[in-house]
């Protein structure tokens, strides 16, 4: 899997980078408006100030996720996102 970054113009996809050693793909979209459009897709993936409170619950979450189990699931193969 890579992430590239591109531009959408007057209905063409212009890529920004290489797609490399990849022959055939099935590629995924993310549209980000300009800020100068609407602003608030971008606005929304500010990282929000830490606290204390925060820090706590992801430690919980971490600890919650980090078993064997979880660990021995293939989760490209779960969501059949391998490449293909």
């Amino acid at each position: 899997m890579q992430a590239i970054k591109a531009l959408y113009q007057q209905g063409q996809v212009h890529l920004l980078e290489p797609i490399t050693n990849v022959e055939e793909a099935e590629l995924f979209v993310i549209v980000l408006d300009k800020p100068a459009t609407t602003g608030s897709a971008i606005k929304t993936l500010i990282p929000l100030e830490s606290n204390s409170e925060q820090d706590f619950k992801v430690l919980g979450l971490a600890h919650f996720f980090d078993t064997d189990k979880d660990q021995a699931i293939d989760w490209e193969d779960y969501f059949n996102v391998k490449t293909r």
